[in-house]
């Protein structure tokens, strides 16, 4: 049973200029609390309310499409059974992040600790490297984030405006059973008035599945990216440091001219030894991570491949709204930048460890003792281990997403041509 104490964070962690603007959101969500609350216990039980409300949601509306049967037109369905399954990985990552809390808090509270000493011991460079990784995740949250808040932005104007002027179009849970009339988009995507003929579940319960969706599922995907990039970014300082060779990293007040070859290789070995001990803390990090988000990154992988491929025959089969068009295409993007993000930074992740094992040769190892360079063909070695990541049996790398994306495509051209005949 985790503790309370165990899922609290010190209030500067919330100000990791990496972490701020996803540790803001979990605090609020109550996936996380800070030491500083009152009541954080309190806090963490919106978590479980959280949690239990994207799976009813989730629940409802793939109880809604698969008793539907069939729709007169495909189109019609492809919003419903894209939001319905899109909620259902959702709810596979949310389930599996609120399961593995504990986890997540010691990587954030280790990636901090690590940062904090890293700013004061950085160079005008790597301090520029950290800026540049800030800004990334600033620009990839937001790249996710705006298409979502769009979509429900919408859905959510698309009901307020009919709800003041054209109330006989939004309260008409009786005629879309009789097949007189369609559902305004909000309840289209969310058809709980479809099974529970109630203001609180088919008016209420949209609007608030809606501002569930469109916060979680970007937030928790970006989250991820910010902690892949954290580890491209040790990665890169450990190149340049190992390039580097700065022995005057250990002690400032070594002057190198005046050192015997002795004690260079002492401190140079030492140095190595720092860089064997830092890799191995980066390759226990990205096991963490793995372990983390194997099982829904596996789900994406899945689901997200099999819906890109219909939502595809859809827009090409059927004859789709402007709204309806605009929601399928929204879903392709978000369902696609997913499944990107997680593929292409497992990509940077191997390429900045190969770059590393090029930097040990790019250090000035011929004016090294005998020692020093065997130290350093022992870190060559090193690096040569794996240190790709896996969704359960898929590879995640930027091979794996073209292939999903192929596959995706030849789904879809076989769908197209069994439908022509």
């Amino acid at each position: 049973m985790v503790k309370v104490q165990e899922l609290l964070l010190a209030p500067d962690v919330f100000e990791n200029g990496i972490f701020r603007m996803h540790l803001h959101c979990f605090q609020w969500y109550g996936y996380v609390a800070s030491t500083e609350q009152a009541h954080p216990w309190f806090s963490l039980l919106r978590c479980i309310v959280f949690t239990a409300s994207i799976w009813i949601s989730c629940a409802l509306m793939l109880t809604r499409v698969f008793l539907s049967g069939s729709y007169e037109n495909l189109s019609d369905g492809a919003t419903s059974w894209a939001t319905a399954v899109q909620y259902f990985a959702v709810s596979i990552a949310t389930l599996n992040a609120y399961v593995q809390r504990e986890r997540v808090v010691l990587m954030l509270r280790q990636a901090h600790a690590d940062l904090q000493a890293f700013e004061l011991q950085a160079d005008e460079q790597e301090l520029q490297l950290l800026h540049a990784t800030q800004r990334y995740v600033r620009t990839i949250t937001m790249l996710l984030w705006v298409p979502s808040v769009v979509a429900g932005l919408m859905a959510w104007s698309d009901c307020i405006y009919r709800t003041i002027f054209l109330p006989q179009t939004v309260f008409n849970a009786a005629a879309v059973h009789r097949g007189e009339a369609q559902p305004i988009l909000l309840f289209k995507l969310f058809p709980f008035a479809d099974l529970c003929d109630n203001f609180a579940i088919g008016y209420l319960g949209p609007w608030y599945a809606l501002g569930l969706g469109i916060t979680t599922i970007p937030l928790w995907h970006t989250f991820i990216t910010c902690l892949m990039k954290y580890i491209t970014l040790k990665l890169q300082i450990l190149s340049k440091r190992v390039i580097a060779m700065d022995i005057t990293r250990l002690k400032p007040d070594l002057v190198v001219q005046q050192l015997s070859p002795a004690e260079l290789n002492h401190w140079r070995l030492r140095l190595c030894k720092q860089f064997v001990e830092e890799q191995l803390r980066i390759r226990q990090f990205v096991h963490e991570l793995q372990q983390l988000i194997r099982v829904p990154v596996f789900a994406d992988f899945i689901i997200f491949s099999v819906l890109m491929c219909f939502l595809f025959f859809a827009l090409t089969v059927g004859v789709p709204s402007k709204m309806d068009y605009s929601f399928m295409f929204i879903y392709l993007f978000v369902m696609a930048a997913i499944l990107w993000i997680y593929h292409w930074h497992a990509t940077l992740i191997v390429e900045c460890k190969d770059e590393l094992a090029f930097a040990c040769y790019a250090c000035e190892w011929f004016n090294f003792g005998v020692p020093v360079q065997k130290r350093l063909l022992f870190m060559m070695q090193h690096t040569q281990r794996p240190m790709k990541m896996r969704a359960l049996l898929v590879d995640m790398n930027l091979k794996t997403f073209l292939d999903i994306v192929r596959g995706a495509y030849s789904y879809f051209n076989l769908l197209r041509g069994t439908h022509s005949y």
